[in-house]
């Protein structure tokens, strides 16, 4: 079990903050270079709330409140969440294995202390990963509580281990090392956030960095002091008895410890072009919409711009002219609309075939066998990364068990038929005169229909013969 020793309160000589890595804030040479994707990801996640004027930024000359009208004019049109949520929502088909840890299932409804169970739980572990490449899962213990000195007091303290989700951003720094030539880790800091009261009844941030090693974990924080100085406190620390640290890199593309790139990052992309374009067709359209007025003729010296009075136009007004003069509305020819819909158009199409929208059939027809190439690419990308998960699950069910007692995690099956090709319609033709010509029968013919897709999952094949009457004779069944 794991033993924690709190400390708190504890100061370490001041650091100066020209040095920043003696600070556990230090971010990694890794966190650097993708930290713009990653700003850029979560902002299409957010549908660019409070973003929007970086993504479609004041053009040369453009009045400030014209600026404020377009930006207000154009909505974000979220093709990215939804793409993640709909992979996500496939991988969150599976099944606990019966090798699993008893403690793992007696706490499958609440795997986190926090209510979700543990299909809710890897779904969002799912959507983290696979919109920024990898997240972090950590197994963690509460501290001893002196008051327990018996078994009967320990089962009902409900102590027990517990998985804590860990966004890739509040993963700053780590350091591995090869031991019997596999990349370990042997240190991570995690950046926390907490909200503490401030005053009366306000509340502030306050950040946090817990760094952990095999064995113990030390929580900091940076306290900023005159002379630009930075001091470090100590605010807790402990010890495990792990030999290793409770925390599992959760990448379901990549196995190199923290080297997944976002698979879903030229979706996001396209997807913010996309918006900046139907921004400019949206002007374009306003443009054309708006004819301009125009009076030839009334003003032909500079002087003469000072004497006419502004132009009105109503049912209640009058306008003079000269003789020879005119009054038309000038309107533009848009050229430019048919090639920004195009445009558009293209973005759609290069979306799509980064989402699953040809399972539900786009805007424009495919072929029979276009939908069959498209839906074999992505089943054997989703069986890939089905046992990706699988593999990183055991992990995190070897580390509960470390912490249990127990003699094994064990793990889960993940449904990996569920983006199969359904049989056609001559397929299932061939398997029907098959069964006619009684060279397979009548219950293989089901069990291939059912997992050929064209029967319904819940289908029972064996209630279905018994309704029906034809299960085989017992002598017929020997005889085979």
């Amino acid at each position: 079990m794991a033993k924690y020793t709190p400390m708190q309160g504890k100061c370490l000589p001041p650091t100066n903050s020209i040095n920043p890595n003696n600070l556990p804030s230090t971010l990694s040479d890794a966190v650097v270079a993708y930290q713009s994707n990653l700003i850029l990801l979560l902002d299409c996640w957010n549908n660019l709330e409070g973003q929007e004027r970086i993504y479609l930024p004041k053009e040369a000359k453009e009045p400030p409140q014209a600026w404020n009208d377009r930006i207000r004019r154009t909505t974000f049109d979220n093709r990215f969440e939804p793409a993640i949520k709909d992979y996500a929502g496939l991988l969150s088909v599976f099944s606990l294995n019966d090798d699993v840890a008893q403690s793992v299932i007696d706490n499958k409804n609440n795997i986190d202390q926090m209510g979700n169970d543990i299909w809710t739980f890897f779904n969002e572990a799912d959507q983290y990963c696979l919109r920024d490449g990898w997240c972090g899962v950590m197994v963690e213990y509460p501290p001893e509580d002196p008051s327990i000195d018996s078994q009967a007091d320990l089962l009902a303290s409900d102590r027990r281990p517990y998985l804590v989700l860990i966004d890739r951003r509040d993963i700053i720094n780590w350091r591995t090392a090869k031991i019997n030539g596999k990349p370990t880790l042997t240190q991570v800091t995690i950046r926390e956030t907490r909200l503490e009261p401030s005053g009366d009844y306000g509340e502030q941030e306050v950040v946090y960095y817990r760094v952990l090693r095999p064995g113990e974990y030390f929580v900091f924080q940076i306290i900023q002091q005159q002379g630009n100085q930075q001091q470090l406190v100590v605010v807790d620390q402990g010890t495990t008895s792990l030999a290793s640290i409770p925390l599992v890199y959760y990448s379901v593309t990549e196995s190199e410890l923290f080297a997944a790139k976002a698979p879903f990052l030229n979706l996001a992309k396209l997807n913010i072009e996309h918006y900046q374009k139907r921004s400019q067709l949206n002007e374009v359209l306003r443009k054309c919409n708006l004819p301009v007025p125009v009076r030839k003729g009334l003003i032909k010296t500079v002087d003469d711009l000072k004497k006419v009075p502004p132009l009105v136009i109503g049912p209640n007004s009058v306008l003079d002219i000269p003789s020879d003069g005119d009054f038309f509305f000038a309107e533009p020819t848009g050229v430019a609309i048919g090639a920004s819909r195009d445009d558009i158009k293209d973005l759609d199409e290069a979306m799509e075939r980064m989402t699953l929208d040809f399972l539900t059939s786009g805007e424009h027809q495919r072929t029979a066998t276009e939908v069959v190439l498209d839906s074999t690419k992505t089943s054997a990308n989703l069986k890939g990364v089905s046992r990706r998960k699988e593999s990183v699950v055991q992990q995190i069910f070897s580390l509960w068990v470390q912490y249990t007692g127990e003699s094994q995690g064990g793990g889960i099956s993940q449904d990996e038929s569920l983006l199969s090709i359904p049989l056609t319609s001559d397929q299932v033709d061939k398997l029907e005169n098959l069964e006619t010509a009684g060279i397979i029968s009548h219950r293989t013919l089901l069990l291939l229909l059912k997992a050929g897709k064209v029967l319904p999952r819940q289908f029972d094949i064996d209630a279905e013969l018994a309704a029906t009457e034809q299960v085989q004779p017992k002598d017929e069944v020997l005889s085979q």
